[in-house]
């Protein structure tokens, strides 16, 4: 399959607003992947899909005022809120750009950076190509792409998931969430990268109840999913999520999911 990448911009762009604002929720795993990074001072560092700036914002801090982190995104929207969010920072420079296209001379950059963003391009093997011809030899190129979750034992949210995924009509299906067609490691040193690591991280995350839970789901890429449903699925989808979790919070465990 192939993903619609004007559907996910402009589902994105749709999102900027309150992407990342209910919890703190890829802010904690872009300060994991510039740990990871050893950044410098001084360096310059290119951010790929930067959001709202989870990844920019502690690589600006690594490199400090002596360094450049030039955040690119293909949602303008996304772009103004980051330029909102981290103006006092004056090493962050943002670019509308794809991410399939870099508009740089080659060895441009010590680092690339790029979180949770491969499920969502239209063709992986096409963009880390081009981090790899704009990094300076030796250089590095750091994502994080979603793993699996640690299930909840008191319920199964992935088969919920499945279950309504399996009753869309494919026709509806925006194919915002491709998987890669190939492992992303096997990938990377076929576009020249060598020494690839994998590393993983999983953090759990407290809701106050149903409605934050699924304020926070559809404030990022799912809701990418829940417009696939159509409406009528859609609101099913919401009434039986909304059910489950109240029972959760009835049993006296609160609402805690994990991701990785």
């Amino acid at each position: 399959p192939v993903t619609d990448t004007a559907a996910v911009l402009r589902l994105f762009d749709e999102l900027a607003g309150e992407y990342d604002q209910h919890i703190p929720f890829f802010a904690p795993f872009g300060r994991d992947l510039v740990a990871w990074c050893d950044l410098r001072p001084g360096q310059r560092v290119l951010d790929i899909a930067a959001g709202r700036g989870a990844v920019a914002g502690p690589a600006a801090q690594a490199v400090g005022p002596r360094g450049a982190v030039l955040a690119i995104d293909g949602s303008p929207n996304m772009l103004r809120a980051l330029a909102r969010d981290f103006g006092d920072v004056p090493q962050i420079e943002t670019r509308e750009m794809d991410a399939h296209h870099l508009a740089f001379p080659d060895a441009s950059f010590a680092a690339v950076t790029c979180g949770f963003t491969f499920h969502i391009v239209n063709d992986p093997q096409q963009v880390i190509a081009e981090a790899h011809r704009v990094l300076r030899p030796g250089g590095l190129l750091a994502f994080s792409t979603p793993g699996p979750g640690k299930p909840d034992s008191r319920w199964d949210f992935d088969e919920l998931v499945r279950d309504f995924g399996e009753r869309a009509s494919q026709e509806r299906t925006p194919g915002i969430f491709t998987p890669p067609p190939r492992p992303l490691p096997e990938v990377c040193a076929d576009a020249g990268f060598t020494a690839v690591e994998e590393r993983s991280v999983q953090r759990s995350f407290d809701f106050r109840d149903p409605q934050h839970y699924w304020d926070h789901m559809m404030s990022h890429g799912y809701r990418g999913y829940v417009y696939s449903l159509g409406p009528t699925l859609a609101g099913e989808f919401r009434t039986r999520l909304f059910a489950a979790l109240e029972q959760l919070q009835a049993d006296g465990g609160g609402i805690t999911a994990s991701f990785g």
